[in-house]
């Protein structure tokens, strides 16, 4: 994350903010704050996520808003070019 932030990289920051706290609101819907998710349920999290970036993509290709799918495909570029793993690690790692 601090990285992104170093490079004024506003998608990956964006990315980065966005899994961690859906991996937050994870851990908190299964047991209270100061649960931790395995990389299971890390790994669902993230396809959870991927998967509402794929819809809202073709839900705006329907609706006819190019900005704003343009902005979709950059951060589901952005969390997919990365991976799975070296997002749950950074996003895990600033928790």
């Amino acid at each position: 994350m601090k990285d992104a932030m170093r490079a004024k990289n506003t998608t990956k920051l964006g990315v980065l903010r966005m899994l961690k706290s859906a991996l937050k609101y994870a851990a908190i819907a299964k047991s209270g704050a100061e649960a931790e998710l395995s990389d299971a349920e890390v790994a669902q999290v993230i396809r959870k996520q991927v998967k509402q970036r794929q819809d809202s993509i073709e839900s705006f290709e329907k609706g006819g808003r190019a900005e704003l799918v343009e902005k979709e495909k950059e951060e589901l570029a952005s969390a997919n070019g990365r991976g799975d793993e070296s997002v749950a690690d950074e996003s895990s790692r600033s928790r």
